[in-house]
């Protein structure tokens, strides 16, 4: 009989260290039923393509892992992503110049007029700052004024596009406004044969992963998370962990909103409006918890995967009715799934944790 408990045991604490193996099966059936349906989906060039279209994605739902790791929401991305793009982009539009160089093109040359603004690197850093800013403030009402999360981003959400539509009289910027570098670095850079944006993503990734796994900031958002009392009593400051986690997901927005700007050649007031909601489903149907205190990075990172399976692999299915109806289905299934595996394994362990102590 102990020899089954310890089974038991056993095969529960390799379930939840091991969660990303479930979905890595999810990903892995998604992709079978497509590809029985349409073979060319499985393919190396599909699949590149199937990551590049989610880095995006996958970036914004790192920095809303760690909001919700402490146990705080933020549905204010998509104005941060307005906002911090706008103002780069404003400040490009205002120094563009356009000159003349010469290219060998078809083996004749020619003279090509190149447009040239603040360098690139400036200007991500410039959009990061202002998402950065945004972010604190959030931080600042939610962790300092202790003003409900949800509230606290939804009014910043209004609020953000507003401002963004202050600083631009209304206008967009277009692509004749933007330089060369910028609006190519999203579309025709890359290395290895692989997209400029996943490198940017799993450069993020690696950051990520290093911060939440090594550094004590990182590890103190998931005791926060767990239990905020204990983390107190503990010397953890837990109002400036929710306000890092915050600042952190401002910056990844800002670099997020000029991802999507570069590829769209566009950056508008309304910039992915909704966006957030597929952000926060990467990060539940990835395991993280709604509650705080539990997630990983990796499993996020599938989370996102899996969404951008949905997305580019429903379409080629031909269901009857519309594909974006399909796609938020099998979508609310997957977070409905998770949600409920969650819960069920936060009550197992406590379940555990009182019998191991004889209660």
């Amino acid at each position: 009989m102990n020899g089954s408990k310890k089974r038991k045991t056993s095969f529960l604490e390799m379930f939840i260290k091991n969660r990303e193996l479930g979905l890595i099966a999810i990903l892995i059936i998604l992709i079978g039923v497509v590809t029985l349906r349409t073979p060319a989906f499985l393919t190396g060039e599909k699949m590149l393509f199937i990551v590049e279209d989610t880095a995006t994605m996958a970036i914004l739902a790192f920095g809303m892992m760690c909001v919700m790791l402490v146990g705080s929401i933020d549905i204010s991305i998509s104005g941060i992503m307005a906002f911090s793009a706008m103002a780069a982009g404003i400040i490009m539009k205002n120094n563009i110049s356009v000159t003349e160089v010469t290219q060998i093109v078809d083996g004749v040359e020619k003279i090509v007029k190149v447009r040239e603004s603040v360098p690139l690197i400036y200007l991500l850093l410039i959009a990061m700052a202002v998402g950065a800013g945004c972010g604190l403030v959030n931080g600042l009402i939610i962790a300092y004024g202790n003003v409900l999360p949800i509230v606290t981003t939804l009014g910043m959400q209004y609020i953000i596009y507003g401002l963004a539509h202050i600083i631009s009289d209304g206008q967009a910027v277009y692509k004749k406004d933007m330089s060369a570098a910028f609006t190519e670095f999203t579309r025709d850079f890359s290395f290895l044969g692989i997209n400029s944006k996943t490198w940017i993503m799993l450069l993020v990734f690696a950051v990520m992963f290093i911060f939440i796994t090594f550094f004590r900031s990182g590890r103190h958002l998931y005791a926060v998370g767990s239990n905020p009392e204990a983390a107190e009593m503990r010397g953890i400051n837990v109002r400036r962990s929710k306000l890092l986690a915050h600042v952190i997901m401002g910056a990844l927005a800002g670099l997020a909103g000029m991802m999507f700007a570069s590829h769209d050649n566009k950056i508008t007031q309304d910039l992915k409006t909704g966006y957030e909601m597929y952000v926060i489903a990467a990060c539940v149907i990835g395991g993280v918890s709604v509650t705080g205190g539990a997630g990983k990075i990796t499993g996020v990172l599938l989370g996102a995967l899996t969404i951008g399976v949905i997305n580019n692999g429903l379409p080629m299915l031909r269901l009857t009715g519309n594909a974006e109806f399909w796609k938020k289905l099998i979508q609310g299934l997957l977070i409905l799934a998770a949600v409920v595996s969650n819960a069920a394994i936060q009550r197992t362990i406590q379940k555990r944790n009182l019998k191991g102590r004889n209660l």
